[in-house]
């Protein structure tokens, strides 16, 4: 276990801990949140939980050992002291396990987005959602999108109060702080609100809907993004706009990637 780690002071880049799987398209994942965070000027340390395959028909996912990825990440933070942490796909409880274990005392923020499934809807993790909810207790934010939020909670959520209620409640059971993304909320729309709920209230945040095909891996960039301004000692509300004002823009820009639209 780490104990008192603090990010260190710099003049320079941030560095930012990036953890989750592998997809070997770079679409979404460990690649996209490297990708990101180099976009956004950060220097970007990464740690693999799983490997996966991912195509039209095609699921596989090959779990690293717990005990592995305990070990990665703790010598990444006592060595690398990074400025913020960001945490995707989990695989499971165990590896959840690892993950807190590593984190230890680290004192910087950590951005976790809670990946349960693919885009095509193929399962990147393994056990009940509320399994995942010892790991999101030890997040700055979490930033579930509307499915997720619903599977976290074990509700509904079709309007934008359900949201809120949803977010209160994920509150409730002990998170800091949930962004629900609301990508998959009135989607005839051409407004995206997202909702920042925090104890003190909740912030609706709106933009543009970009015009579909939406590009695969947004969930990854957003949370990475946030983590990097979060990193750079922006406070949470400045840094959600901050990663949604560039989000929106990578999205605006996606290009066609081997059959599938990646963001630009």
């Amino acid at each position: 276990m780490i104990t008192g780690v603090k990010p260190p002071q710099t003049a320079g880049p941030v560095s930012v801990v990036v953890i989750g799987g592998i997809d070997p398209s770079g679409g979404a994942g460990l690649l996209r949140d490297v990708a990101t965070a180099t976009a956004r000027g950060a220097r970007a340390h990464a740690v693999g939980t799983a490997w996966t395959e991912q195509a039209d028909g095609i699921h596989r996912v090959e779990p690293r050992p717990p005990a592995a990825v305990r070990a990665a990440l703790a010598e990444t933070i006592s060595g690398l002291r990074p400025a913020a942490v960001k945490i995707g796909m989990a695989v499971g409880p165990a590896t959840a396990a690892a993950l807190i274990e590593a984190l230890g005392d680290y004192a910087g923020p950590v951005v976790i987005d809670p990946v349960l499934a693919t885009s095509r809807g193929g399962a990147l993790w393994e056990g009940a959602p509320q399994q995942l909810m010892p790991l999101l207790r030890r997040a700055t934010l979490v930033t579930p999108n509307a499915t997720e939020a619903a599977a976290l909670t074990g509700g509904s959520l079709k309007n934008f109060q359900e949201a809120e209620a949803a977010g209160r409640s994920l509150l409730e059971a002990g998170l800091r702080a949930v962004l629900v993304k609301g990508g998959h909320l009135d989607e005839g729309s051409g407004i995206v609100t997202d909702l920042l709920v925090t104890a003190d209230r909740t912030r609706p945040q709106s933009h543009p809907r970009v015009a579909p095909p939406t590009p695969r891996g947004t969930g990854c960039a957003l949370a990475t993004a946030i983590a990097v301004e979060l990193g750079r000692g922006a406070d949470l509300a400045a840094a959600v706009d901050a990663a949604t004002e560039w989000l929106t823009s990578a999205i605006a820009a996606a290009v066609d990637v081997g059959g599938e639209r990646h963001l630009g």
